[in-house]
């Protein structure tokens, strides 16, 4: 009996152990919440075990080991709120999102990675599908008027022309205001090629952030106060942009995306033309004018243009309304863009290959764009060692179509008269479209045959990258060396025909028109200049972070090493042998050959202190030391501090107010940068010799003897970097879990010690100084607001809305200056200044003399305004406000978004406007039907015989014959009437149109995910009814603050709009 009782027991604690061990099959669907899609690369865990599974692409799950005693399974995603469910046959979940539980972490100065909340600044982060939506050729065009405090314009709309990024306002005058960019920890060179003589032959060939592909971007953040950026020290001073790029990552697919599509391009703006008059002159008919002062139209049939063999052409008087649009031709250019990505546990890797071949709208292939880009990016891990490196590599090559006065295709075309078809002169085989019989000899020429002749085009290859060593050790320390190198060679041709030796002779506009022909003095000119940039930058890093308790501890300390070389060799040769070959050797004269080369050092050491309690309050201490060698030898080391603090006040509210006030931040901050002295400023430097005598000028090399003398600018052996200061609050709040949200900052930046050239007295033996006198102030608000009106399972609608308002003043600047300096302008002309107590960028212009009443002042004898005295304050460059309005509707796989930009006030120049003025083609000289007429509110000014002065009303008209000289400042009109205007616009940045493919569509296939895209960029312009002339974003004078001044004859802008295919596999 006691065996068969032992024997009993033991089969029953068998069966026990074997009811224990058996397992059960789980099948199931994971779902978002949000769009009603499947999860893919959901976890699916057995809690308390170790048995787990992850989602397939349908969001379906199966577990087959799943242990009888278990009871729950934990479904869990990034962004998405966990779940614990009842273990059954067949399981479907939705999960919820979480927005809040998803931390941001934002990429900072030295390229440290912090949590967004506990930042004690200004940052906006912008993810790369953002970037890459729009489709443009470059990554911060696609940023523009979508962040608060930083201004975004393009300078020209030829494909690959630079871009201006202004941050809380303009702080230097004589230095660069243009912030640094740092990709991936290192920092990128981002001059801009383009023209020193802008007014003659402007050009725009891009800046070198330009190279980086926006489909290789992860994510940029702009960095925008002194605290933010101290740890850049006299580099930082104008903001930073931290681009981060792609790197690999795990698949469930083969981790190969492409994205590829066509984009058209069509003019956007053209100045807004009359159509009531044609050619002539003073309201009569002349057959060789470049005007449209001519006499009302009457539809007869008009002669016109030159003699050639007793012939002459004839055209109906008759406006052609579109002259000017038909002119350009729709663009287009096609992109291609392949990446491979994949990681395992060890290792990463990131491949891409990149096209754009744009051909511009200007016709011929002028203003065409090609580039190629190339990345390479890896990672590799051996335990505590991580060892990573990217090389890239970008070629690009474009033709600009050259700007400015005299015979240039834009100046050619807009004093085309508004009977005359531009489409005719583009048979080169006609005579009377050769140079020699255009219709006109008054400076301009047959705009298609320049484009045909002239040469200005542009090559560049640049690789770029790093080399990175990251050591972990003693668990809270981590060692990080990382070597940067960034090398670019470029050439830039230039060349114009000998249109003297072609066309001077036995034509009309030749000899004909002798000293005042359009071809006296061009005798053709090539020229090529060869320029190489390298950049070599060190970083040393050892870190620190250790929890203690309710405390969290971040140290940095570090070394950085930074050299800069910049060379170019350019050789111009006149008076071309071969009227149209551009070669060096094809010229009787010596070619004047100009080298130049310069080299400088930064070094500096730095560090960060940040210390955390209970993730609530903040505290960063950071520092720089800079030893620069631009600056003097004794007076060389600068020190760059930055403090700031924040506290997390809605981690005192209980869950239930959570639910109202999400979050909360205050926030303060203030830090020190510096801009940088340039090279050659601390002593004299020489130069070849060239020596006044009484009937000319005395310049070696001289019979083979060549001699130099010291320059006339005296350096300072006090010179320091330009001393940015600025102080930051701000608010960040979130209500309803986060549908609606804010970020509230001010600002106060005051940038002392500016950079200046001072005049001496020439006895002394030089002419200027260079010194340290001026101040600059900006302070400012930033709003960013965001919305989510509608949020339901299928349907989501976000508005989101960014606002500044920057205040500038000039405070100070040296004595001798007299409380003003120019800034840029035309000698005796129109000019832009900074004032002492005026905002940076102030124009004074020819005015109109008024008296005490406010009546503007006449010519008694012919009707027509008096100029003042002096020149006059019209206003100044700046924007009172800008704001960007963002909208996007999202229905399951189907998104619309669009960006709007706006902008208010500011003034600039505008030489089509006068020049459209001038010819009488401006829809303005129209008025009154070029009738005579008295100017409203006038009056003449008698002086009396006592020497008082009175005014009486003014009773003379000006007459339809000298209407047009009204219209021209050379001739009666006043210069800032008739070359100002405003810089007000809102523009329709960007407009998107996307569907992903449903994934159930792609299951049975080899992809991941296919967005098919229409967009649209720049597609509308609306401005100020008194701007009938220009988009107010271009400009003719570079990418910094003299681009400000505005336009002298630059190319219209354009919009974009094309269609999109990505494919992820």
């Amino acid at each position: 009996m006691k065996r068969k009782l032992m024997l009993l027991m033991t089969c029953l604690f068998i069966g026990i152990g074997l009811v224990n061990a058996q397992v059960s099959k789980v099948t199931g669907n994971v779902t978002s919440d949000e769009d009603g899609l499947p999860v893919v690369g959901a976890s699916v865990l057995v809690k308390g075990t170790t048995v787990g599974t992850v989602t397939d692409i349908d969001g379906n799950f199966t577990l087959s080991n799943v242990p009888s005693s278990a009871e729950t399974l934990v479904i869990s995603f990034i962004g998405l709120e966990s779940q614990e469910v009842k273990i059954q046959p067949i399981v479907k979940v939705v999960l919820h999102s979480n927005s809040e539980q998803l931390e941001e972490v934002v990429v900072t100065a030295m390229g440290i990675k912090r949590s967004e909340k506990a930042l004690g600044y200004s940052a906006t982060s912008v993810g790369g599908e953002k970037i890459s939506e729009s489709r443009t050729s470059d990554v911060m065009s696609a940023l523009a008027g979508k962040i608060a405090g930083v201004q975004i314009s393009a300078t020209s709309s030829d494909p690959g022309a630079s871009n201006s990024v202004i941050i809380r306002g303009v702080s230097s005058l004589s230095g660069t205001n243009q912030p640094l960019y740092v990709i991936d920890g290192v920092p990128l060179n981002n001059d801009t090629e383009n023209s020193s003589d802008e007014l003659n032959a402007g050009f725009d060939f891009g800046n070198g952030a330009n190279a980086v592909n926006p489909d290789d971007v992860e994510n940029m953040t702009i960095l925008k106060g002194a605290a933010a950026t101290a740890l850049y020290g006299s580099r930082a001073a104008n903001g930073v942009v931290m681009i981060t790029t792609k790197t690999g990552k795990k698949n469930k697919g083969l981790g190969i995306e492409y994205n590829g599509g066509l984009q058209w391009s069509n003019i956007l703006r053209v100045p807004e033309m009359q159509n009531e008059f044609g050619m002539g002159w003073s309201g009569t008919h002349t057959m060789l004018e470049n005007g449209s002062w001519g006499p009302r139209f009457d539809g007869s049939m008009q002669l016109y243009g030159n003699v050639y063999q007793n012939s002459q052409k004839m055209k109906p008087y008759l406006p052609v309304k579109n002259n000017m649009r038909d002119f350009f031709d729709t663009g287009f250019r096609y992109s291609n863009s392949l990446s491979f990505n994949g990681a395992t546990d060890k290792s990463t890797y990131f491949v891409s290959f990149s096209q754009i071949s744009d051909n511009g709208m200007i016709p011929t292939d002028a203003d065409s764009y090609d580039k190629y880009t190339f990345s390479a990016r890896g990672s590799h891990k051996i335990g505590n060692l991580t060892f990573s490196s990217s090389l890239n590599y970008a070629y690009q090559e474009n033709k600009f179509a050259t700007t400015g006065q005299g015979l240039s295709m834009i100046n050619s075309l807009w004093q085309t008269p508004r009977d005359i078809d531009v489409r005719w002169m583009e048979n080169q085989d006609d005579p009377f479209n050769t140079p020699g019989y255009y219709y006109t000899p008054y400076g301009v020429t047959n705009p298609y045959y320049v484009l045909n002749h002239n040469l200005n085009s542009y090559n560049s290859e640049r690789f770029y990258g790093k080399f990175q060593l990251d050591y972990d050790f003693l668990k809270y320390f981590k060692f990080t060396y990382r070597m940067g190198l960034d090398s670019t060679t470029g050439q830039n041709e230039f060349g114009t025909e000998n249109l003297y030796a072609l066309y001077y002779d036995g034509t009309p506009n030749g000899v004909g028109q002798g000293s005042s022909s359009p071809f006296s003095g061009e005798t053709g000119e090539y020229r090529i200049r060869t320029s190489r940039r390298r950049e070599i930058n060190q970083d040393l890093l050892l870190t620190f972070t250790m929890p203690v308790n309710d405390f969290h501890i971040n140290a940095l300390v570090g070394f950085n090493g930074n050299e800069r070389r910049y060379s170019y060799q350019q050789s111009t040769v006149t008076n071309l042998t071969i009227p149209t070959w551009y070669n060096l050797s094809n010229s009787p004269d010596t070619p004047n050959v100009t080298q130049y080369s310069e080299m400088r050092r930064l070094m500096g050491v730095f560090g960060q202190f940040e210390g955390s309690w209970k993730d609530m309050v903040y505290l960063t201490v950071t520092a720089r030391n800079d030893w620069s060698s631009t600056l003097p030898k004794e007076n060389r080391s600068f020190f760059y501090p930055g403090v700031t603090g924040s506290f997390i006040f809605s981690e005192l509210f209980d869950d239930e107010l959570k639910d109202i006030i999400t979050f909360g931040k205050v926030r303060a901050s203030w830090g020190k940068t510096g801009n940088d002295a340039d090279v050659y400023m601390i002593n004299p430097v020489y130069a070849a010799s060239a020596n006044s005598i009484a009937f000319g000028s005395l310049t070696f090399p001289l019979n083979g003897v060549n001699a130099y003398s010291v320059g006339n600018i005296l350096g300072s052996n006090t010179l320091s970097p330009e001393m940015t200061t600025e102080y930051e609050f701000g608010l960040n709040m979130a209500f309803l879990h986060n549908r609606i949200s804010f970020d509230l900052a001010y600002y106060n930046r005051n940038s002392d010690k500016q950079i200046m050239s001072l005049s001496m007295d020439p006895a002394t033996g030089y002419t200027a100084q260079n010194i340290n006198l001026g101040k600059i102030r900006n302070h400012g608000i930033e709003l960013l607001f965001n919305v989510t009106p509608i949020e339901t399972r299928d349907f989501t609608w976000d508005v989101t809305l960014n606002f500044t308002k920057n205040w500038s003043k000039v405070i100070s600047l040296p004595e001798e200056l007299g409380g003003e300096t120019v800034i840029q302008g035309l000698n005796g002309g129109t000019s832009m200044y900074a004032i002492v107590g005026q905002p940076v960028g102030v124009f004074k212009a020819e005015a109109a003399k008024y008296d005490p009443e406010g009546h503007i002042i006449v010519n008694s004898s012919t009707g027509m305004p008096v100029a003042a005295d002096e020149f006059q304050i019209y206003g100044d460059m700046n924007n009172r406000y800008q704001m960007g309005v963002s909208t996007r509707l999202s229905y399951k796989g189907v998104s619309l978004s669009a960006d709007f930009d706006i902008r208010q006030g500011g003034i600039m120049y505008s030489r089509t406007k006068d020049n459209i003025y001038f010819t009488g083609n401006a829809i303005q000289t129209a008025y009154n039907d070029r009738n005579t007429f008295i100017i409203p509110n006038s009056v003449n000014e008698i002086v009396n015989a006592d020497g008082t002065v009175s005014y009486v009303e003014n009773t003379t008209p000006i007459t339809s014959s000298n209407v047009c000289g009204y219209y021209y400042d050379s001739t009666g009109g006043i210069g800032g009437d008739l070359q100002l205007v405003s810089k007000s616009f809102v523009k329709l940045r960007s407009i998107v149109l996307s569907w992903d493919l449903p994934k159930k569509w792609l299951a049975k296939t080899p992809l991941q995910g296919v967005r098919i895209s229409a967009y649209g960029n720049n597609l509308f312009l609306w401005t100020p009814s008194s701007n009938t002339f220009i988009d107010p974003e271009t400009t003719s004078f570079g990418n910094d603050l003299s681009g400000n001044y505005g336009e002298f004859s630059s190319n219209p802008s354009s919009r974009n709009f094309g269609i999109n295919l990505n494919v992820k596999f």
